[in-house]
This record gives structure tokens, sequence and C-alpha cells, in this order.
């Protein structure tokens, strides 16, 4: 192991600036989980945005800015849809821009990388590389990029998987062959912060008491799933007059995630309510009665456990890493994605027991406790990535 006399020079890279979900609240927690007697953190970042300002406020480390060339500032999948010469020059762009990141590593005498998504390994991630500096990625989603991801474990020196149900999109030759650099390690809820947070009350947020308030918390987007509660929302009331859905979170910016959002179905009834992007999700989850995550993709969501942490059973669809915490008729139930039937009975069976929702709330809370602390899930992380630089 080498010796070093002054903390390890770390850049931390995010490729979503723009937004503050999960990815991004993770990354904050583990920038404040650092020990600066051992990890100097510089943040690097494509654009301005709230995480920028968020960073500045929470932590007060350096950050750098790496735009994006035209061509690769476009998301939501568009970059592996070029053909032709746009491809072409798509390709000459990334070599520059790699190129200009390797002339900032050196300056700035980074020593390690820790990647926070598949984009900054592309980009940031082979630019440290090319330099003999080693690169971590914590992996968070179970959306295969094609033959992209057979670069990931070749090229990151340490691997962490946020659920074991994210090493699906790699070939199994391939994790036999660098299971040295593999660990798993979930995300976690900050129970202190959770249980610190003024719940909102319902007359704030503009429902009836009396109401059974469902919740969807997540960006407006096909891997969400939003559709397959909204697809049965009229059939839910006609069982449950008092039933209530809450959508939080918003569409991005790009076609895909706007179409999906025009589309939605019973989109206007008056049961369902659109919130938006919100700050306070913790203080609205404190205010509902049941989560529900009808995910089509995900790695692990971090509203699970914040849910959870707050004595909420959550219903989950049996996909990516749901079913790692969730516990089936223990801590919440499992419906199989494409069943809106099983959905629907799933959706009414808790709404008709107050007693359940509450033995599954508690047996979440214990179950948060027990596995998922954020504070122990961060510093598994900050280990592997100081024996990384280290090595």
């Amino acid at each position: 192991m080498k010796k070093n006399e002054h903390p390890w020079r770390v850049l931390f890279v995010e490729s979503y600036p723009h937004v503050i979900f999960g990815q991004q609240k993770t990354m904050l927690t583990l920038l404040q989980k650092c020990d600066p007697t051992q990890l100097e953190s510089i943040v690097s970042v494509t654009a301005e945005g709230p995480f920028v300002n968020a960073v500045q406020q929470q932590i007060g480390c350096e950050v750098i800015q790496f735009e994006y060339p035209a061509l690769l500032a476009n998301y939501g999948g568009a970059v592996y849809r070029y053909r032709g010469l746009r491809k072409l020059f798509f390709g000459w762009q990334v070599l520059k821009y790699i190129a200009r990141i390797r002339r900032v590593l050196k300056e700035k005498q980074i020593e390690g990388v820790f990647c926070n998504d598949m984009r900054g390994l592309l980009t940031v991630g082979i630019a440290a590389r090319s330099l003999g500096i080693p690169v971590m990625i914590w992996d968070k989603l179970d959306r295969p990029h094609g033959w992209l991801d057979w670069l990931q474990l070749p090229l990151a020196n340490k691997v962490a998987f946020i659920a074991e149900a994210v090493k699906v999109k790699f070939p199994t030759w391939q994790l036999k062959y660098y299971r040295n650099r593999l660990s798993t390690v979930s995300d976690g809820a900050d129970v202190a912060v959770i249980d610190a947070v003024q719940a909102l009350t319902r007359s704030e947020i503009g429902i009836k008491d009396d109401a059974l308030v469902f919740a969807i918390v997540g960006s407006i987007t096909p891997r969400k799933g939003q559709d397959r509660v909204l697809a049965i929302l009229p059939a839910l009331v006609a069982q449950i007059p008092n039933a209530l859905l809450l959508i939080i979170g918003s569409a991005g910016s790009n076609d895909e995630d706007q179409t999906y959002l025009q589309n939605l179905p019973n989109r206007s009834h008056q049961q369902a309510i659109f919130l938006g992007f919100r700050e306070d999700v913790l203080a609205i989850i404190h205010a509902i009665d049941i989560l529900v995550i009808p995910s089509r993709q995900e790695g692990l969501p971090l509203v699970i456990g914040e849910a959870m942490a707050c004595n909420k059973p959550v219903i989950g669809a049996r996909t990516s890493g749901i079913p790692e915490v969730i516990v089936d008729g223990e801590t919440g139930l499992l419906f199989d994605g494409d069943d809106s039937e099983q959905l629907l009975a799933a959706l009414i069976k808790l709404a008709r027991s107050s007693e359940l929702r509450h033995k599954m709330g508690k047996a979440g809370r214990e179950r948060v406790e027990k596995y998922y602390d954020r504070s122990v899930q961060m510093g598994k992380i900050i280990n592997l990535l100081t024996d990384m630089v280290a090595t």
C-alpha cells in the first residue's frame, strides 16, 4: 500500500448536475462522509445547476466544470442513435473532450476518480485511466447501455453495484474474470435526518385528512412506470373511494419523457395529484399512507429506504433491486410489473387494513436500521475508494 503525506486528491464525477434526484443525493452524502484528513474531495460536473449549488453550500469543496461539446450534451439515449457523419463528428468531439480532461487531471494532480454514473466513466474515467489514475464507479442502474456496458468492468479498477440485480447487464464471463474488482454496496437511509424532518400536514399538501394516500416518487419517465398505477386508478377508486394518488417528480426535457408525460392514462383524474419536483419529499412521505414503486427498470431506489424509515409500507414491482429491499408480505408487497390485476390487489389489500400498514411499516423501519443505515453504507464505499487510491 502506498504511503501519502497528504490526503489523497480524489475527483468525484457527476454527469447530471441539472437535477437533484436519488443519484445526486447519494453523491452529496458521500462527500459529506469523506474524512478530509484522508481524502481531499474535488467535484467535476458538466454544467451549472442545483447540484453545483448544493455542493457549494453543503460541502464547500472545489468544483470543476467539464462542459460537454454539442453532440455529447444530448441526454435520453440520443447519443446512441447517431449515424453516419454525425456519429463520426460525435467521436471526434469526444476525443477532444477527453484530451481536455486529461490536461486538467494532470494540472490538479488528481490521484483517484470516483464516477457516479456511466457517462462519467466513459469520459472522465477514460481520461484518468489513460494517465494511470485509478477509477471507481458505483453502478446504480440495471438499464443496459448495449455494448458500452462491456467496457465498464475492464475500465474501472473498482466497481460497486448498488444491488445484485444490476449485474444482469454484464456477461457472465466478465463477472467471473473481474470478480476481484466487484462489490455490492446498497444505498441507505439516514434515520436521524428523517426523524428530524418536520412532517407536512395534509392540509399543507392540499389533501383531505380522511384520504387514503398512495404516492409515487421519481422522475416522470417510462422507466419509473407511473402509467402502470394511473391506468388502474379508476378501478382502485371504485373499490377505495377515498384513495388519492400523489405523483411527485418532474419529466425531463427530452422528447421521450415529454411524450410519456402527455400520454399518461387518467392524467386528469380528480384523485390524481401531480406535485411536480419537490425538495421536501421526506416531509411529504411522513404524511402519506403507502409508497408505490412501479418501475420497469431500477437499481435500488433511495426512496424505498426513506419510506421504510418513515414507517411506511411499500408496494414495489418485482424487478431490479426492488425485491432485495422489500420483503414481500413483511415490509410491503411485490407485484409482477405488467400484471395490473396483481398491482390493484396489492393496493386494495393495504388500503383496507390500517393494522397491516402499521405492521409492515414497523417491520420496514427495523429492516432499514439493521441493513440500510446510510452512514454504514457510505463508509463501505469510502473504504473501497481509499483502498483503491492507496494501493
